[in-house]
């Protein structure tokens, strides 16, 4: 390994407390690349995994703003390098990097080093990452986080407000212990007694504290979340995408907030009902508003300058100047339709039972094509079945009572006893079907709602398209829901109202599906936009290129007036 190359790397910020070793085991990982002038290194927009150093030439970076307007914003030479929060936390890149003059590159990418890593551990600590890269490498990963979706902020209220929310059960316990002083007891009972009493404000405080740590506001590189577990009585987590927020505003109200320096934070969007979600009473709210507007901005100004590059791309096609990247398919290859454990796969003899244990206990979830189709927990049938299947039970232990002791005609007994089953086991079905058919979907496209009566006698049913949807709340009721994971997810939609999806198992992943559904629907709705404009901006080019040829062989050329030809009418 070439000494000069170890000491190149020492001489970058972040590898600069490296010991040898470790500094020739990174020199090992860098690949050494050669581009001429105006190549491109990288473009805004793209997902990040490579640190570059300049070893000769010269790169120079252009910035894409949310209107649209470029400009130059850094230059790179001999010495100097880019990419540390690519490498460490495989951001999105907020530049364009182009060679201005033939250079010579090391390159380390991030897979290689994040392998380094996992073998040598303890090199971690010495990695001196600026301080907003740490911060973020550092951040907690949430389960409903996308794989690209980086952590930018976590925060949680005020320390001024949990020390505020302690001062009852600190004067509660204050309390305590100057009744127990003043009594002076020092017997067990006495002892036991002040114990006891000393423990509710305890468990207080406990509970204010472990509260206070489990009410997280969060922002990402995609969206901002507010996701609050109250013990024993509540989950609920409520957020947006980046995308969709419309303004952001700050309040401070009071003497403490204004002395401690903290407030609440609303975010606006076009959701209902009133499309806001508050972070409350966190330290710094100017400073959580910044930076949200930032993350908005830059996740706009990655989509401005994408869309850019791919004009830009089309250009070079149509002229001839190099291929345009091959498109793929809109949607994901359709698999295979057919599935173990379909009916065409069972015997015929066992169509028939499997249809009837499929109807009496229908998944949950279910998953066919692009579709993913939700029914209600099963607690959610316990109440209003257990009515019906109540007298059902009495009616028959009354009848088998009756036939054992013999009392009466066993004729009329279970004459009667089949009357009343005519109309019970239809009461019974009509419960059971009225909660099997209500139906939460979501597609590829659309949210739908569909609510049925049971036996096909009325059907309603509520669509939206991915588009509309504003926010996706969560809320798990309590420790039952937590016991049984069943929780409800209300999705607002901007023109179309709330959806709200009821009972439904495993909420977050429920959540988390129409997080990933919707972003999937707004790049495929943005690629296919900025298609079309490509394609009308061609056309133009295209059109203009004929009139200036046509011109120029002295046919019929371009007339002022705009139309072709050599005079303005017949």
């Amino acid at each position: 390994m070439s000494v000069n190359r170890v000491n190149q790397l020492r001489r970058v910020e972040l590898f600069s407390a490296l010991d040898v070793d470790d500094l020739l085991a990174v020199a090992e990982l860098a690949q050494e690349e050669r581009h001429p002038a105006g190549a491109v290194v990288c473009r805004q927009g793209e997902p990040g995994h490579r640190f570059v150093l300049v070893e000769d030439g010269e790169l120079r970076a252009w910035h894409v703003d949310p209107e649209g307007v470029e400009e130059e914003v850094a230059r790179f030479g001999p010495g100097e390098c880019f990419g540390e929060s690519a490498l460490m936390l495989g951001e999105a890149h907020d530049a364009t990097i182009e060679v201005a003059k033939s250079a010579v590159l090391l390159v380390i990418d991030k897979k290689d080093l994040d392998r380094l890593l996992e073998e040598c551990p303890a090199m971690l600590d010495d990695l001196r990452m600026a301080p907003e890269v740490e911060r973020r490498w550092r951040a907690p990963r949430f389960d409903w986080q996308e794989p690209d979706e980086a952590v930018v902020f976590v925060l949680h209220k005020h320390d001024v407000v949990l020390l505020r929310n302690l001062l009852l059960p600190g004067i509660l316990l204050l309390l305590v212990l100057a009744a127990f002083f003043v009594v002076g007891s020092t017997s067990m009972l006495g002892l036991l007694m002040g114990g006891f009493l000393a423990s509710a404000p305890l468990l207080l405080a406990l509970y204010q504290i472990v509260d206070h740590f489990n009410d997280n506001y969060i922002l990402t590189n995609k969206r901002v979340m507010h996701d609050e577990y109250v013990y024993l009585i509540r989950q609920s987590r409520v957020g947006a995408p980046l995308t969709n927020i419309q303004s952001v505003q700050v309040a401070q109200e009071g003497a403490m907030a204004q002395m401690f320096g903290f407030g609440d934070v609303h975010i606006e969007t076009a959701g209902e009902p009133g499309g806001r979600i508050v972070f409350q009473q966190i330290p710094d709210p100017g400073r959580m508003q910044q930076m949200i507007l930032e993350q908005r901005e830059r996740a706009e100004a990655r989509t401005r300058a994408e869309e850019r590059a791919n004009i830009e791309e089309a250009l070079r096609d149509r002229l001839g100047q190099g291929p345009a990247e091959e498109e793929g398919a809109d949607g994901e290859e359709a698999g295979d339709s057919s599935e173990e454990g379909t009916e065409a796969s069972w015997p015929v003899w066992m169509v028939a039972p499997m249809r009837v244990v499929r109807y009496f206990f229908p998944a949950l979830r279910e998953e066919e094509g692009d579709t993913i189709t939700w029914r209600k927990h099963w607690v959610a049938l316990l109440r209003p079945i257990a009515l019906p299947s109540v007298a059902i039970l009495l009616v028959t232990l009354v009848v088998a009572g009756l036939l054992v002791r013999e009392e009466g005609d066993r004729g009329s007994i279970l004459l009667s006893y089949f009357i009343l089953l005519v109309f019970l086991v239809p009461w019974w079905l009509w419960v059971f079907e009225d909660w099997q058919n209500e139906l939460y979907q979501v597609t590829s496209t659309r949210i739908i709602d569909i609510e049925r009566l049971p036996f096909g006698l009325r059907e309603e049913r509520r669509e939206a398209s991915l588009g509309m949807i504003q926010n996706v709340n969560l809320r798990v009721p309590g420790v039952i829901g937590r016991l049984f994971g069943y929780g409800s997810v209300t999705i607002e939609t901007a023109g179309s109202g709330a959806f709200t999806f009821d009972y439904v198992k495993d909420p977050q992943a429920v959540q988390t599906e129409i997080f990933r559904r919707m972003a999937a629907f707004t790049e495929r709705k943005r690629q296919e936009e900025a298609r079309r404009r490509r394609d009308e901006l061609l056309d133009w080019f295209t059109v203009y290129d004929e009139m200036r040829n046509e011109e120029a062989g002295g046919g019929e050329g371009f007339a002022p007036g705009g139309a072709r030809g050599g005079s303005s009418s017949r």
